[in-house]
């Protein structure tokens, strides 16, 4: 197997302060055996947040969707359903940030899981060495679609709404 395909360059920051590594090595490796573990949990945590907002976001908006713009949901008022429209617009945009931001931190935990295990002697690990992605199979393309779609979606449902019959 090839390493030409996976990522193993880490951030130049180290991981603890610089100090005398032979009097305090058994101390550093305790210490960033610690750090990894937060790392990945925290890593972990993120990912599953994710997972589940990617699950719950266009699940719920299609039933709002689907009860917003079926024949059935006449007794509704129009500015209710425009209000309900907006808010599911506006939601996916926050959503969708919030999405962005935890990329963020996410790709910044791999950063610092890759510096940890560098610096504990691990050649192959959780984050070092990872597959690259290739092509459009990445995280955040899968994600931008998803929010993306529901949030034209929305917008579509708040045109449909305001337009006159």
């Amino acid at each position: 197997e090839s390493r030409d395909n996976r990522h193993y360059k880490s951030t130049p920051l180290p991981t603890l302060v610089a100090i005398d590594k032979e009097t305090h090595s058994d101390q550093n490796k305790e210490t960033l055996v610690m750090l990894y573990d937060q790392v990945c949990s925290t890593w972990k945590m993120l990912v599953d947040v994710r997972f589940k907002l990617l699950g719950l976001v266009p699940s719920v908006s299609l039933a709002l969707l689907a009860t917003v713009l079926s024949n059935k949901s006449d007794a509704l008022p129009a500015s209710a359903k425009l209000l309900i429209s907006l808010l599911g617009a506006v939601a996916s945009i926050g959503i969708f940030i919030y999405d962005k931001r935890n990329s963020q931190l996410h790709d910044d935990l791999i950063s610092r899981g890759r510096k940890i295990e560098e610096e504990l002697g691990i050649d192959t690990g959780i984050f070092r060495g990872r597959l690259n992605s290739s092509g459009i199979i990445k995280h955040d393309i899968a994600t931008n679609t998803i929010y993306v779609s529901t949030m034209i979606a929305w917008i579509a449902a708040i045109i449909l709404i305001i337009m006159p019959k």
